[in-house]
């Protein structure tokens, strides 16, 4: 049986994502800032960090992308779409909705590709370490209710 989630649990995931997602940043600032802060919005402060609004705009891209893991994973609204399916959608969108804010708020210029390549790399490799460590996840949760279910096979025939 699934645990109902609350309001707190995807609060949780939100400020988890932005949390990753604004240390993340910070390294690439305190990096690439200087060189990056007369190109891009996001590093307008070269080295010293992040400005208010691009935080701000980073909690926004987090919201949005729990309430499509929220609308993709969960049976409230999608009732029939494969898991293949949903994970692909799930991507599309993100990729789509972050490139939207990427465009609007200026994080970087839209017509030059090597932020772009940047960009997919960096969202490629973020994505490959999140599957992994779902898997895993997944796994370690599978054994423990393995060994769960053995533990009450053994006590129920004594």
């Amino acid at each position: 049986m699934e645990e109902r989630k609350t309001i707190f649990d995807y609060l949780g995931q939100i400020f988890m994502i932005f949390g990753i997602t604004i240390a993340v940043l910070n390294v690439l600032c305190v990096l690439f800032g200087e060189d990056a802060k007369s190109v891009s919005a996001m590093f307008s402060l070269g080295n010293q960090g992040l400005s208010v609004p691009i935080v701000f705009q980073f909690l926004g891209v987090s919201v949005v992308i729990v309430t499509l893991r929220f609308l993709f994973f969960t049976d409230v609204i999608i009732k029939n779409m494969s898991v293949t399916a949903r994970m692909i959608w799930m991507i599309v969108l993100v990729l789509l909705t972050i490139s939207a804010f990427i465009i609007i708020f200026k994080w970087f210029p839209a017509d030059m590709w090597q932020p772009w390549a940047m960009f997919f790399l960096c969202f490629g490799v973020s994505f490959g370490i999140s599957m992994v460590l779902t898997i895993v996840k997944e796994k370690a949760e599978t054994r423990k209710m393995e060994e769960a279910l053995e533990r009450l096979k053994h006590e129920n025939e004594r």
